[in-house]
């Protein structure tokens, strides 16, 4: 009899426990009105404790450099969060009269349905439950979903117990489908390290079992991916786009950056640190910010011209996506003859090149422009002092097919009509055009087609004029034929010209 009544004590007792939460957030949820123009975080958090009379609990030290600036009249108190924390990382959750505030993470104030439901073990993939009743972005619930996802890599029935099975995969920009060039990919626990190529892809041998990815790029958010791995088999990879604003600044390495490489004296820069740099007449210039890396030097004033480690300007072989360039600069070397805005990357050897490049003595410059946007038509354009440019970029068909088109010219003969009168009668310009297009024929083929052309043409005060050009086109062709092995073949046209006439 005392068991009979002890155990109907335990079942209310649970309910009422349960039931609780569900009483709780029925509470009324308040409205609220004011301008919070420009404030931390922190106070706005305070401002609403003291206008909702609900209590906030938050960490100051996670939203030291965060601000709000929004305006609001007579809103929810959940629409006045979302709109305050809108393109950011911090999440909320409420249970009235309760505020839960947290960054990069969610927090939950009820139990998922299915959370008494027994799981089977060893279950290959594992999702994460999003029927949560609570208040927090959309964008950060989905991040988080996939970081406590598991993904299965491979057919369970063909696994490779004994040995490696070999990981495949691309790793591309989430909003523009654009390859992400090193990335940094790395095996938890591990000394494995990996970096993708100049198209994104990358290959990693695992055995069976379950391991942890830490991906990593320069301008992306660190990702973390727990895959299960069966035998071989393909594991794509998106990556977001993160802009950090800091109140302080702390330096630090990491081991998994630590990649191992047989390649010597060779440099990356990206278009987002290359337009970091202040340069002349307000266009980011491709080599003049070569000239500030170690061991590289100009020619001299109004040049282009570059000497790596002592050697002269004919001993640099320079590619633009992989055709000779003969005269990178226009307007007497002022203007390097490379679009910044269809640039995606730029790496220079300065010693041990590879001898695919055919044994230059000093150094060897590739520049690779973008292949543009797979989801959306965006464009630039830009008018300065001396020239414009106009960039458009976008799918041709989603998913499938980009293009990416640029164009640039000057109208310079302004200023040199403000030198002396010797050179008063002077004329001078330029232009340059792009366009790259690419299409994946299917999942292991893949077409790459690029073009550029450039004209100068000047004289100084006399009847001789002086013209030189650059015309490139080249096609390529990328076929895999196992995780382990692909090709790449390209065939292109270089031509120069150089033209004296009276």
């Amino acid at each position: 009899m005392l068991l009979k009544r002890l155990s109907h004590l335990f079942v209310t007792y649970y309910f009422l426990c349960i039931s609780c939460p569900a009483v709780a957030q029925d509470k009324a949820i308040p409205l609220v009105s004011g301008k919070f123009k420009s404030i931390s975080t922190e106070n706005f958090l305070i401002k609403l404790e003291q206008q909702t009379g609900f209590h906030f609990y938050f960490d100051a030290s996670q939203l030291d450099s965060s601000e709000v600036d929004i305006e609001v009249n007579k809103k929810p108190l959940p629409e006045v969060l979302k709109l305050a924390f809108a393109n950011t990382n911090i999440g909320f959750a409420i249970d009235a009269p309760n505020v839960f505030i947290s960054k990069g993470q969610i927090v939950h104030t009820q139990l998922p349905g299915n959370f008494l439901v027994k799981r089977k073990d060893n279950e290959p993939v594992t999702e994460t439950d999003s029927s949560y009743n609570d208040y927090a972005t959309a964008e950060n619930e989905e991040t988080l979903q996939k970081q406590n996802s598991r993904y299965a890599v491979g057919e369970q029935n063909q696994s490779n117990k004994q040995g490696q099975n070999t990981i495949t995969g691309f790793i591309s920009d989430r909003k523009t489908e654009e390859p992400v060039i090193g990335a940094s990919v790395h095996v938890d626990n591990t000394t494995i390290n990996v970096a993708t190529d100049q198209y994104g892809y990358y290959t990693i041998s695992l055995p069976v079992g379950v391991h942890t990815l830490s991906i990593q790029s320069v301008g992306m958010k660190d990702i973390k991916r727990e895959i299960m791995v069966y035998g071989n088999g393909r594991f794509n990879i998106e990556m977001q786009g993160q802009i950090i604003t800091l109140k302080r600044v702390v330096v630090s390495a990491e081991k998994v950056n630590n990649i191992k490489s047989l390649q010597m004296g060779v440099q990356n820069l990206d278009i987002k640190t290359i337009k970091q740099v202040p340069v002349a007449f307000g266009e980011a210039d491709v080599l003049k910010v070569v000239l500030t890396l170690p061991g590289v030097k100009s020619v001299g004033e109004a040049s282009t011209g570059l000497n790596v480690r002592g050697g002269s300007t004919d001993q640099n072989l320079i590619l633009f996506n992989e055709s000779t360039i003969y005269n990178p600069s226009h307007f007497f070397g002022l203007f390097s003859a490379f679009n910044p805005e269809v640039i995606k990357n730029v790496e220079l050897f300065k010693s041990s090149v590879p001898a695919k490049y055919g044994g230059r003595l000093s150094s060897v410059l590739e520049i690779n422009t973008k292949e543009g946007n797979k989801k959306n038509i965006s464009g630039s354009a830009g008018i300065g002092l001396l020239t414009s440019r106009l960039t458009l970029e976008g799918p041709l068909i989603k998913d499938k097919s980009s293009f990416i088109i640029g164009a640039r010219t000057t109208y310079a003969n302004w200023l040199l009509n403000l030198l002396p009168n010797q050179y008063k009668n002077s004329k001078a310009g330029f232009y340059d055009f792009d366009i790259n297009i690419n299409h994946e024929i299917d999942k292991k083929n893949s077409l790459f087609l690029t073009a550029y052309m450039s004209k100068d043409h000047f004289n100084l005060n006399s009847d001789t004029s002086y013209k030189y050009g650059n015309n490139n086109i080249s096609l390529k062709w990328k076929h895999i034929f196992n995780n382990k092995l692909y090709f790449l073949v390209s065939g292109g046209y270089d031509n120069y010209q150089s033209l004296l006439s009276d």
